[in-house]
């Protein structure tokens, strides 16, 4: 009986710890389960097995040959956004910076970023494609354009955020400048990490759709590649390219939350509600 209390609590500790394996083998059951006994038809839904096969089959094949090379359309795509990315990053802690500090300038552009932000970047392409001659400039700005305005209003309300009481009393004991400067970087720090990570999400999602809208002249692309192989009905492709998105901006999350763990610097639960 002791020894099964035991292996129950062992269990359940593992469980926990690793609910998200659990969660992706929950997923892929159903998947498999479904392509199985056909509950959906193989025009919408490819099985898992077939799915891997097309990434198998891409590291085996030859880059300059096979132009459904999942993972080389993948790079270009993930170049493209991580480009766009780097740029909205210093972009937005630059702007977020000066306008968080003046309460004035806060004020008087906080209903442009509003309104920029739910611009979609998608209607900015078109415009971009003319003005860089239908170059990759014009998918970076894309990118830059939808995710510029969320990281600067990000990083302006954490800016806001900084309690005055402790600046001030940090004046008030004649606190060396170099150790007040330390203390709002540090206080700032969670919402810079927030709207990175925010940021990224949508840097990936945007760099997908303008692939899809329009193909980049040297024809890699992920969302190009997705586009085609849903017109022709090649599921398994198509979700190869599903599967690779999302596991690329899986792991670049992990990845932030990893540095903001080791940096002590991870936002509150409500820090979402304020972007």
């Amino acid at each position: 009986m002791a020894k099964a209390l035991e292996a129950g609590v062992k269990l359940a500790v593992f469980v926990k710890r690793h609910s998200w394996i659990l969660a992706f083998v929950l997923m892929f059951g159903l998947w498999e389960a479904a392509t199985y006994w056909h509950l959906i038809g193989r025009t919408l839904l490819a099985s898992p097995r077939e799915v891997w096969e097309v990434l198998t089959r891409s590291v085996q094949s030859s880059t300059l040959d096979h132009n459904q090379n999942v993972y080389i359309h993948a790079f270009y795509t993930f170049r493209r956004a991580l480009t766009g990315w780097g740029l909205t990053v210093v972009g937005g802690i630059a702007f977020g910076l000066l306008t968080g500090s003046f309460e004035a300038l806060y004020i008087g552009t906080e209903p442009i970023v509003e309104f920029a932000r739910v611009i979609p970047p998608v209607l900015a392409l078109p415009l971009l494609l003319v003005a860089f001659n239908y170059g990759e400039p014009a998918y970076t700005w894309t990118i830059v354009f939808g995710c510029l305005p969320v990281m600067t209003f990000a990083v302006a309300r954490g800016i806001r955020g900084i309690s005055q009481e402790k600046l001030e009393l940090l004046a008030a004991y004649k606190v060396p400048g170099v150790v007040r400067g330390f203390s709002v970087v540090m206080e700032t720090l969670p919402s810079v990490f927030l709207g990175a990570r925010l940021t990224l999400t949508m840097a990936l999602i945007i760099a997908v759709v303008t692939e899809m809208v329009f193909t980049p002249r040297n024809g890699w692309a992920l969302g190009a590649l997705a586009r085609d192989s849903e017109i022709s009905f090649d599921t398994p492709l198509f979700y190869a390219c599903v599967v690779v998105v999302g596991l690329f901006g899986y792991l670049a999350n992990i990845g932030i939350r990893k540095i903001e763990e080791l940096l002590g610097v991870a936002p509150s639960g409500n820090e979402t509600d304020k972007v």
